[in-house]
């Protein structure tokens, strides 16, 4: 399961092992100090483990960020115990399941010796093993820098601390082009990225840092894209696709260098395990939300002409067209509905935020009820279906309209290689506030990057913006 060639793995692995060890141990000393038995208690073990682990993926925990911003660890782990305490402890009061005065004894205790040993192990221990380990250069792995500018330079000045820090040793330079060549003398410069699979044989390296900003975004996703292909990681620095910067998908090389990673393909989990998972959640919760769908579909019709659903076609993977389920937010005039919207696309794919577009085009045709479904998202439940048919994933790009694929060109097509999604980095994280260009920098990242993990993520900011309404319109 180790590797000495990656770091980065064995860096989570060993993380993991030690949560696992933390978690059933504080909850183990937690019972001592109660002079409570393992006997009939590990239902409140399993739950709080699986929720911390889950939790702590969200968080960002087991990213290298997680052991150098040590304020946000604390506060994300004081919250992450706040939170499994309240939904344990609603599930035993609304129950008859499970034994409150137990519960809250041995909660206080496991949430002090939680926190405690995690700052002292997780933080301090850890780090400094992991630091000096990769001081002896135990799991240390070669990596290079891709093009020669200043900020190459200053990237390669700081080596040493990239190298203890998380095990990268940068090694020397690719060229991007022939300018390059004149600091050879300089640097080690080994090639040009077009032998770079060749160089990465010879020099043994995976890992590419890419952080010249002289670089135009189809530059940069059409390099990102040909180095993929052959399994490097690549680590982009903070002079590229911002975007992804501002809503924290970042980690930390070194003392506080900010990169995104692209990382390998993960074709098994977008081909098959994603869509079992997706399948089964689709059931399980539709299921369970089944009163409220049956209401909302009866307010729907109670409270405005025309059908409780409205079917529309919209373009999914492969850019095949589908028939997509909503709940109806507009006034029944489906000609009418599809003109406002084809007037509000040019405005929002010529670089407005579609927020101010479409609160303006949909002025007096949403309906009430409509405007409160919008607003947290309740209008695309129906879209459970979809999910079940298989022509949708709980978790992907925006699916659109057949009138709207002419502006998707070049990489901004890579978003049709995955299934379009009910929840989005663009659902999450931008909605109405952000442009084209932006979705379409998440857009690509989430078909790059596609994982449980960053699934995860994405589900639990999507329940934030459809309780509490961020960026609807």
């Amino acid at each position: 399961m180790l590797s000495r060639n990656n770091t980065n793995l064995n860096y989570k692995i060993y993380l993991f092992i030690l949560d696992t060890v933390l978690i059933t141990g504080s909850f183990y000393i937690s019972l001592l100090l109660n002079n409570y038995s393992w006997s009939s208690n590990y239902g409140y073990i399993i739950a709080i483990y699986f929720m911390t682990i889950m939790f702590y993926i969200y968080f960002d925990n087991y990213k290298y960020k997680s052991i150098k911003l040590v304020k946000e660890f604390l506060v994300s782990n004081i919250l992450i115990n706040v939170i499994i305490f309240g939904i344990i402890a609603v599930f035993i009061f609304i129950t008859p399941l499970g034994n409150k005065l137990f519960f809250i004894n041995i909660f206080k205790f496991y949430f002090l010796v939680f926190l405690a040993s995690s700052f002292i192990i997780r933080i301090v221990i850890f780090e400094l093993v992991f630091k000096s380990l990769n001081k002896i250069k135990a799991f240390n792995r070669n990596a290079v820098i891709l093009g020669v500018d200043d900020e190459s330079e200053k990237l390669y000045g700081n080596r040493e601390d990239i190298r203890v820090n998380n095990g990268l040793k940068i090694i020397g330079f690719v060229r991007l082009n022939k300018s390059d060549a004149e600091k050879s003398k300089k640097y080690n410069i080994f090639g040009n990225i077009s032998n770079i699979v060749k160089l990465s044989y010879k020099y043994n390296f995976k890992d590419i840092f890419i952080v010249s900003d002289n670089l135009s975004k189809d530059s940069i996703i059409k390099i990102i894209e040909k180095l993929r292909n052959y399994n490097f990681l690549l680590h982009l620095g903070t002079g590229n696709l911002e975007e992804l910067f501002k809503i924290n998908l970042f980690d930390m090389y070194g003392t506080g260098h900010k990169f995104i990673d692209f990382s390998l393909n993960r074709f098994y989990y977008k081909k098959y395990l994603k869509a079992i998972l997706d399948y089964l959640f689709a059931i399980i919760f539709l299921i369970l939300i089944s009163p409220l769908f049956l209401t909302l579909m009866i307010l729907v019709k109670l409270t405005s002409k025309g059908p409780a659903l409205f079917i529309g076609e919209r373009i999914g993977i492969g850019q095949k067209k589908f028939k997509i389920f909503k709940f109806r937010s507009m006034r029944h005039n489906v000609f009418e509905n599809i003109e406002y919207h084809k007037a509000s696309v040019e405005p929002f794919y010529t670089g407005k935020k579609s927020g101010e577009i479409k609160k303006k085009n949909s002025a007096g045709r949403v309906t009430n009820i409509g405007r409160f479904l919008r607003k947290h998202s309740l209008d695309e439940l129906p879209q459970f279906i979809n999910i079940i048919c298989g022509n949708m994933s709980i978790i992907g790009p925006r699916p659109c309209m057949d009138y709207e694929l002419g502006y998707f060109k070049e990489w901004k097509k890579y978003r049709f290689k995955v299934q379009p999604g009910m929840a989005g980095l663009w659902q999450a994280y931008g909605r109405s506030r952000v442009n084209f260009e932006d979705m379409s920098i998440l857009d690509y990242y989430y078909y790059s990057n596609c994982s449980l993990s960053l699934d995860l993520k994405i589900a639990i900011d999507t329940i934030k913006v459809v309780i509490f309404g961020i960026g609807g319109y």
